[in-house]
């Protein structure tokens, strides 16, 4: 039995990805200690981890990132900052086998250069590929089109990134990761929870990416229903969600109750909890407002998903074969859009499209022209064939037999 850390960033879109696999690695036997916030405590634990605390969950709380890529690392840095003592001494004394680190944890790139333990990287968002993306190529995809308030923020939060890693680097001998390092977290092993064919450019990833599919949680698929769900039975079902984080969009669904008001379908518009729906305005007979809903049962039945664009709910979408509206909002959601597009599953939302006629027109285009569903479908397909946890499970039993068999070699 192998006994497993994880190093991830305590968010919902990074967490979500990760219960089924680590609750395979707890069935066939192995021990994982999980590190996360208080929050995510019942979650850890219902996949069958030992919850391990990273410290106080408002730390964890993203901020704002105004100024692009270079502000994530920068922020994402200061923490490693303060959270490498305490991980150096719990995760030797704990002495794992190896350790699972998300593509995007700098503490945990750095913790594998001290601590010299074997990882296996987690992308639960796109990651490039460091043997074909330049730091040029980054800097230019994440700044080349930004307005100049972005670039100036980009520039400052660059230079505290810069600033922060020499402090650590002096600290502890280690070699902070550049833009592409950064955001890749290339390992030995890396499992990425999406397809090959809806990966940018994933054909040129050789056989250290292990491409396993959206990760879909049986538990969050049954163990929740809605009471809702024989009206959408009445006719099509279109999805209206913008997410845990980006959805205080009281203007946006204002406009979709009347971009479908009338409409031959039914319409299911989940607002989150930073809006008041009961404010706002008269509820089209055909629409119903939540402020959360079981998202996977409910794209169960959907027709159409018109979404923010975050990996995992375009994932889950793509994994049960539904077309996408997405109208993005930040960061990776944007290059996840142009993926949707390329592949030919949905279209794309801009600012401009906001008003309720072209939200219509676009909806109405995706739900008419059967291209899109067959895309969609065609996608499920090869997330069907990926093998989901049972196959992510399979690598991780294979990189611990083989990285175990070079331990024994060398103590002999």
């Amino acid at each position: 039995m192998a006994k497993v850390v994880v190093l991830n960033l305590p968010e919902h879109g990074h967490m979500n990805t990760t219960y089924p696999v680590v609750a395979e690695l707890v069935r066939r036997g192995e021990r994982v200690l999980y590190y996360a916030t208080e929050p995510y405590r019942a979650s850890v634990e219902a996949a069958g981890a030992e919850y391990v605390s990273y410290g106080e969950a408002e730390s964890f709380t993203p901020p704002a990132h105004s100024g692009g890529l270079h502000s994530v690392m920068a922020w994402q840095m200061g923490l490693a900052e303060q959270l490498l003592p305490q991980l150096i001494d719990e995760v030797k004394a704990a002495d794992p086998d190896y350790l699972l680190i998300d593509s995007m944890c700098v503490w945990a790139n750095l913790l594998v250069q001290i601590l010299k333990i074997p990882a296996v990287c987690m992308a639960s968002v796109f990651a490039p590929n460091p043997k074909f993306v330049t730091v040029d190529e980054m800097i230019h995809a994440g700044y080349g089109s930004a307005p100049k308030p972005v670039l100036l923020t980009g520039i400052d939060a660059l230079n505290t990134y810069i600033e922060t890693s020499r402090r650590v680097d002096h600290s502890y001998g280690t070699l902070s990761p550049d833009i592409v390092e950064f955001f890749s977290n290339h390992q030995p092993l890396n499992l990425m929870f999406t397809t090959r064919a809806f990966h940018p450019e994933g054909k040129n990833y050789d056989e250290s990416y292990k491409f396993v599919g959206a990760m879909i949680d049986p538990a969050r698929c049954d163990a929740k229903t809605i009471d809702d769900l024989q009206w959408f039975s009445d006719g099509p079902l279109v999805y209206v969600s913008m997410g845990t984080i980006f959805n205080d969009q009281p203007d946006f669904y204002r406009a979709c109750m009347a971009a479908f008001d009338q409409a031959p379908f039914r319409v299911l518009i989940a607002t989150g909890s930073k809006v008041d729906k009961d404010a706002l305005g008269p509820v089209p007979a055909n629409v119903i407002l939540r402020e959360r809903v079981p998202q996977l049962e409910v794209l169960r039945h959907a027709a159409l998903f018109v979404t923010h664009g975050g990996m995992n709910s375009v994932n889950e979408a793509l994994a049960f074969g539904v077309p996408l509206l997405v109208f993005p909002q930040h960061g990776d959601q944007h290059l996840v859009a142009n993926r949707v597009v390329d592949v030919g599953a949905g279209l794309r939302i801009t600012p401009a499209d906001t008003t309720p006629e072209r939200i219509r027109a676009l909806s109405d285009a995706v739900l008419s022209q059967p291209g899109f569903a067959a895309s969609a479908r065609a996608m499920a397909e090869e997330c069907a064939q990926s093998g989901g946890a049972a196959a992510a499970a399979d690598a991780l039993m294979e990189f611990s037999a083989s990285r175990m068999e070079q331990k024994a070699s060398c103590e002999a």
